[in-house]
């Protein structure tokens, strides 16, 4: 506990020694390691299992793996690790344990065939339980690091730990779709003798690396030495009885994150079809072109450019996304965020050379810059548009630059919502150490000015958009949950986030299964058929997004 009361645990200490740029990269660099993994599994595992010799429509079945365990093992993980009393602290030894799971899962994808004998059964299975497995400890990974970042943060810096975070999860995307698009086997074939093989060697590698730079240059504090207030109100929980009370505070989430959580129900039922289905849909476009145009080594020598023209639209997607991760966060504010910009610009202290630039250039971003609401929801709009574009585009090059600029609306969706999330709960429970201090009669209330808003110290607790916490409202919730705990709530956002996912999964396994049966077993121009199909699952998804674009446009925060 520092002098000024605040209780928060801080990775990111206020340093003189170390550049704060540093620190960021230290804290969210693990989730570049992640998505470079995620990316493996979604850009490449649907061919993956085709080339096994599994049915389209089974394919998707596999997939409800992403779901199950999203909406088990990270409301779980959060509430267990929001009381994991190791000394590692809260969330390490999540990480840790998880990422041993991923590294073994990776491995057997790679050398399915070679450890099965090349069975076709066997090897099938295999390679699904595998695929399940790897969901539920990358799910693990996701939910202990996006707790780590919240825990390790103040309010004024959630906003930009989360545009970090974001950033680190571009560079993943676009490493992890350039190695799809390298002739991996001829550069390096110590990793493996299979295109596979080599890219879960890399994948296990990086993640092997990034995970060890967050946790060794990360400081938790343990559960025993944080305060009363900012643990959870049973540390004895069992499994089941913690996801109940996971879904029992769902009645009592901030208004702002309920909005968030219903935006994300419908934004994710356009995302996972893109994201599963991307580089499929591309690489049967490039073939359909190419039809006819010889025997069957022409044929595999086709599926083989397919592949690699879908991964090629997907990279340009994952620049995309790193660019505008990197723009954006300039030209969009959060209400603390907004607030410290404000400050910046205001000084009037004595300035010389980069410093006038610096106050000319925070001050043109408050004309231009947007509110994260808007900015989101603007990307919904441009996703949704791109989606239902595919009613019109034909070509690789019409789908290619469709892929890469929803980067814009991919930027934006691994951003915005979850620094929402982290800046309420952050500013939330700032407000309550307050009250409480102030409750015990001390006479005054301590305030780390790092975590609360200078508007709000002026206005006696009172917000900018006219509300104000109230001692009784902020004590009562605080004794029924516990206070906001990043783990818990998560939790609960990320059942929004992969409940869509049974419902793209589900729709596309029926989708395809009845052009299967329409079609016959040998369709006169079979991918173009395999195109058309994966087309209308996009389509769908981009109807829902217009749905999530007027949620996010009510959206206040």
């Amino acid at each position: 506990m520092d002098s000024s009361g605040s209780t928060r645990s801080r990775s990111l200490p206020r340093s003189t020694t170390v550049s704060e740029l540093a620190q960021y990269l230290a804290l969210t660099i693990a989730l570049g390691g992640l998505q470079f993994v995620w990316s493996v599994e979604t850009g490449f595992g649907s061919l993956y299992l085709l080339s096994l010799g599994m049915k389209k429509s089974h394919v998707s079945l596999v997939w409800l793996a992403g779901p199950l365990s999203g909406l088990i093992t990270q409301p779980l993980v959060g509430i267990l690790s929001d009381n994991c009393s190791a000394k590692l602290g809260r969330r390490r030894p999540y990480i840790i344990g998880s990422t041993v799971v991923v590294v073994l899962c990776l491995i057997i994808i790679g050398w399915t065939r070679e450890l099965t004998g090349s069975r076709p059964l066997p090897t099938v299975w295999l390679a699904v339980i595998a695929f399940y497995v790897l969901d539920f400890a990358i799910n693990c990974i996701q939910a202990s690091m996006r707790a780590l970042i919240v825990d390790s943060l103040p309010t004024s810096r959630q906003d930009a730990g989360t545009a970090w975070a974001s950033r680190m999860i571009g560079a993943g995307n676009v490493a992890g779709y350039l190695m799809g698009f390298l002739d991996l086997v001829r550069l390096l074939p110590f990793l493996g003798s299979t295109h596979m093989q080599v890219l879960t060697s890399i994948a296990s590698l990086a993640l092997v690396a990034t995970v060890s730079i967050t946790c060794y240059f990360t400081t938790e504090i343990p559960l025993a030495r944080l305060p009363t207030q900012l643990r959870t109100s049973d540390s004895s929980s069992g499994s089941l009885r913690a996801l109940g009370a996971i879904f029992t505070s769902i009645r009592s989430l901030p208004k702002a994150i309920k909005g968030v959580c219903r935006i994300q129900l419908f934004s994710w039922i356009g995302w996972f079809p893109f994201l599963f289905y991307g580089t499929t849909y591309v690489a049967h476009l490039y073939a359909a072109t190419h039809t006819g145009l010889g025997g069957d080594d022409k044929n595999a020598d086709l599926i083989e450019k397919g592949t690699r023209a879908g991964s090629l639209a997907m990279f340009a997607y994952a620049v995309s996304s790193l660019g505008f991760s990197v723009i954006l966060p300039l030209f969009a504010y959060s209400s603390a965020s907004r607030t410290a910009l404000r400050q910046r610009g205001a000084r009037t202290d004595t300035l010389s050379g980069f410093g006038r630039i610096r106050q000319v250039l925070h001050k043109v971003r408050q004309v231009v810059s947007i509110s994260l609401s808007k900015m989101w929801m603007v990307s919904l709009a441009v996703f949704s548009v791109a989606m239902l574009l595919t009613f019109v585009v034909s070509t690789v090059r019409g789908a290619t630059w469709l892929i890469a600029a929803c980067g814009f609306c991919w930027a934006v969706t691994i951003w915005v919502p979850f620094s929402i999330i982290g800046e309420t709960i952050s500013d939330y429970n700032s407000a309550e150490r307050s009250v409480r201090d102030e409750s015990r009669g001390d006479g005054y209330i301590p305030i780390d000015s790092a975590d609360i808003p200078m508007e709000e110290l002026a206005t006696g607790g009172r917000r900018s958009d006219g509300s104000q916490l109230e001692r009784n409202d902020v004590l009562q919730r605080s004794s029924d949950a516990g206070g906001l705990s990043a783990g818990t709530i998560l939790g609960i956002h990320n059942v929004f986030i992969v409940l869509p996912q049974f419902i793209t999964a589900l729709a596309s396994s029926l989708i395809f299964a009845f052009f299967e049966h329409a079609n016959g077993p040998e369709p006169k121009n079979p991918d173009r058929q395999h195109a058309h199909e994966i087309a209308l699952v996009l389509r769908l998804g981009g109807i829902s997004s217009v749905i999530a674009a007027y949620y996010a446009w009510k959206l206040r925060h």
